[in-house]
C-alpha cells in the first residue's frame, strides 16, 4: 500500500514482531535550512487553560507576559477536572469552543463541508480553514491530556490492519494538531503525517490543515510556568551544555531503527558542536555515570526514571532537552516519580515529550528529525516536534514552549553578543565553535593552543577541560593534567568535577604518579557517597592502591570489596508468638 501525502490517507499497517512496538524502518535525511526565516512570536499562539483552575489561568498569564500573547489570544476552557476524557467530551468541550472562539474573535476562518465516506472515516461535518492570524496552540497545566477510546467511533479499516491500531484513542495535543482538519479524516488509528521530515517552515500553517502544540505542564504549576522561563533564558544567553546518548547497540532487528534515530540525533549535536557523549552498552547510564552540564539527554529503554535522573540534583542547564523513549513515558506527566516525563520535568529539563499510551517505535517522534532541524535548522520546538511525528491524531505530547529556538545559527554573532553582555554562557559557545574545528581537517594542537590564548580560558572550568582533554588525546598527559588541576581550580559544576577527577586519575597512574592517582579516587569518593557501593570503581581504586604501594589503602578496599560482595546475611527466623495464659 504506497503512502499518500493526504491527512486523510490510509497508513502502513506492517507489523514486526515485538512485545510493544510496531515497527517500520524508515530512510534518514539530509536537512538543510530553508523556507520561514523570521522567528514566530506571541501574536501568533494562542493559549488554552482549564478555566476552574485558577493555577491554570496563572501559567497561561505567565507565558502571555513572557511571550507577549494579546489577551484576545487567551481562551479559558470548562473541562473535567480528570485526565482522560471521552471523544464526545473533547469535541463539546475543547474542539468546538476553541473553533467557535478562533472565529468570534476573528483570528481563524473557516468553511464547512460533508466529509465524504473515504479510508476508514465515516464521513460528516468537517470544517477546512481558509485563513489564520494563529499557528501554535499552547495547553497549560490543569488541561487533560488524553482522549479515551470510544468502541462506537471505530470506523472501519482494511481487514488487514492490525488489530493494535483498530482503536480511536489519542492524546488531546496530537488531537489538536488536526484542528484545523477537524471532522475531516478517520478517528481510527492514526494518520500519516503529511509534514513528517518537512523542512520548509512557511507550510507549517493552518491553512493547509495543521497547528503547532506545545504543553506547558508538569508536577506542578510552578514547574510549568519555569518551561518559559527557561526557555527564553536559553535564548538569551545562547544554548549551554553537554549532549548524553544512551543507546543500547542493537543492529538489527525490530529495534533496530531506535538505536538508527538516537545515532543520527548525535551527529545532529555534534555537528553544531555540542559536546557529545555516546553510550552503546545494552544498560542505561549507570546513576555513578558522571553526567554533568546536561544540555541534551536522549536515550532509551526502562519503564520508569533511572540512572543519574534518580539523584537529589540533576544539572540540567537552562533550554535543556530530554527523551527517554519508552512506550508508556509520558502517562503520568504530573507525577515526579513514575515513568520519564514528570520526573524529568520535576529535575529541571525545559522540552520532553512523550506518549499517553503505547504508540509503538515507528509512531514516536524521529529523535533525528527533531534534533536535526532544531541544530542546523533554526526551528522552534512546536515546528520540530510537527515535522519530526510519523503519524498525528496518535499518543504523542510535547511538553515546553513551542516558540523557543534553542540554537541560534550565527556562533561568531552569538559570541559577540555575549562578550558584550558578560554573559556566563560564553565559554559554552567558545567550546562549541572548537569542537566544530577539530571535527575538521584542521591541525588540533593549533586549536589547542588558539583556545590556550583565548583570554578566558585560563579561568573557565569548561575551557579548562577542554584543553586537559586535547593534550590527553594527543597522549601529551603532563600538560592534560596540569590543565585538569586547572579545571578543577575555576569552580566546576559537581558532576563536572567528577569526571574531572577520574580523568586526572587515570592520566597521573600512566605517568607513574600512583599516589596522587589514589587520592584523586579517593575526592571522587568523598564527593559521591554512592560510589561507594560501586564495584567497578572499588575495584579500581584497589588497582591504583596497589600500584602505589598503599597497604592502608588497600586493606580499606578489600574491607570495602569483601562487604559488597558478601551475600546479604539471612533473616532471622519469626519470634514465636507465646500461647495465652490457659493454653496450650
Amino acid at each position: 500500500m504506497s503512502k499518500n501525502t493526504s491527512p486523510r490517507s490510509e497508513s502502513r499497517w506492517r507489523l514486526v514482531a515485538g512485545p510493544h512496538f510496531l515497527v517500520l524502518l524508515l530512510s534518514l535525511f539530509a536537512v538543510f535550512p530553508c523556507g520561514r526565516t523570521t522567528a514566530a512570536d506571541g501574536s501568533e499562539v494562542v493559549i488554552l487553560y482549564a478555566r476552574q483552575k485558577p493555577e491554570s489561568r496563572a501559567v497561561a498569564e505567565h507565558y502571555a507576559r513572557a511571550r507577549n500573547v494579546p489577551e484576545n489570544q487567551w481562551i479559558g476552557l470548562e473541562t473535567t477536572t480528570d485526565n482522560a476524557i471521552t471523544r464526545a467530551e473533547y469535541i463539546a468541550r475543547i474542539q468546538t469552543p476553541v473553533l467557535e472562539t478562533l472565529s468570534e474573535r476573528g483570528l481563524l476562518t473557516y468553511t464547512n463541508y460533508i466529509s465524504p465516506t473515504t479510508n476508514g472515516h465515516l464521513g460528516g461535518p468537517a470544517i477546512r480553514v481558509t485563513r489564520s492570524k494563529v499557528r501554535f496552540l499552547v495547553l497549560c497545566w490543569g488541561l487533560p491530556y488524553r482522549i479515551t477510546h470510544d468502541p462506537l467511533q471505530n470506523g472501519e479499516l482494511p481487514k488487514e490492519a492490525p488489530a493494535a491500531i483498530k482503536r480511536n484513542d489519542a492524546s488531546i495535543d496530537s488531537e489538536l494538531t488536526l484542528l484545523p482538519s477537524a471532522g475531516g479524516y478517520r478517528l481510527v488509528a492514526g494518520l500519516d503525517n503529511p509534514f513528517y521530515k518537512h523542512i520548509d517552515r512557511s507550510h507549517f500553517h493552518p491553512t493547509n490543515g495543521i497547528m503547532m502544540v506545545g504543553r506547558l505542564d508538569g508536577p506542578t504549576p510552578e514547574i510549568a510556568r519555569g518551561l518559559v522561563d527557561k526557555a527564553l533564558s536559553c535564548e538569551t544567553n545562547g544554548f549551554a551544555g553537554n549532549a548524553y546518548f544512551d543507546l543500547r547497540n542493537i543492529t538489527s532487528g525490530s529495534y533496530r531503527t531506535g538505536d538508527e534515530w538516537l545515532t543520527n540525533a548525535a551527529a545532529a549535536c555534534k555537528k553544531v558542536g555540542l559536546s557529545t557523549y555516546v553510550d552503546n552498552n545494552p544498560a542505561t547510564f549507570p546513576s555513578t555515570f558522571p553526567m554533568s552540564q546536561i544540555g541534551v539527554y536522549m536515550g532509551w529503554y526502562v519503564g520508569s526514571v533511572d540512572g543519574p535522573f534518580t539523584l537529589p540534583q540533576v544539572e540540567f542547564m537552562p533550554g535543556a532537552i530530554a527523551y527517554h523513549l519508552h512506550s508508556f513515558n509520558g502517562t503520568q506527566p504530573r507525577n515526579p516519580h513514575s515513568q520519564w516525563v514528570g520526573p524529568l520535568l520535576a529535575k529541571g529539563a525545559t522540552v520532553t515529550f512523550g506518549s499517553v499510551d503505547e504508540p509503538f517505535l515507528e509512531f514516536t517522534p524521529n529523535t533525528h528529525v527533531f534534533m536535526e532541524l532544531l541544530a542546523t535548522g533554526g526551528f522552534t520546538i512546536g515546528e520540530a516536534a510537527v515535522s519530526s511525528q510519523p503519524w498525528l491524531s496518535w499518543m504523542n505530547v510535547f511538553y515546553g514552549d513551542p516558540l523557543f529556538v534553542p540554537f541560534q545559527q550565527n556562533l561568531n554573532k552569538q559570541e559577540t553578543e555575549q562578550i558584550a553582555r558578560r554573559s556566563p554562557t560564553v565559554d559554552w559557545t567558545v567550546l562549541r565553535k572548537v569542537n566544530i574545528f577539530l571535527a575538521s581537517p584542521n591541525d588540533p594542537s593549533a586549536i589547542r593552543e588558539s583556545v590556550i590564548r583565548h583570554p578566558p580560558t585560563t579561568n573557565s572550568a569548561i575551557l579548562s577541560e577542554k584543553v586537559s582533554s586535547m593534550f590527553a588525546d594527543a597522549n601529551q598527559l603532563k600538560s592534560a593534567i596540569l590543565w585538569a588541576r586547572r579545571a578543577l581550580g575555576n569552580s566546576p559544576s559537581p558532576q563536572q568535577r567528577v569526571r574531572i577527577l577520574l580523568n586526572l586519575a587515570e592520566w597521573l597512574d600512566l605517568t607513574s604518579q600512583s599516589t596522587e592517582a589514589v587520592k584523586a579516587l579517593r575526592e571522587v569518593e568523598e564527593l559521591r557517597t554512592d560510589y561507594a557501593n560501586f564495584i567497578p570503581f572499588r575495584e579500581r581504586q584497589l588497582v591504583l592502591a596497589r600500584d602505589a604501594s598503599d597497604t592502608t589503602e588497600m586493606n580499606r578496599i578489600k574491607a570495602e570489596l569483601k562487604r559488597l560482595r558478601e551475600p546479604p546475611p539471612a533473616p532471622a527466623p519469626p519470634t514465636p508468638t507465646p500461647a495465652a495464659p490457659g493454653k496450650p
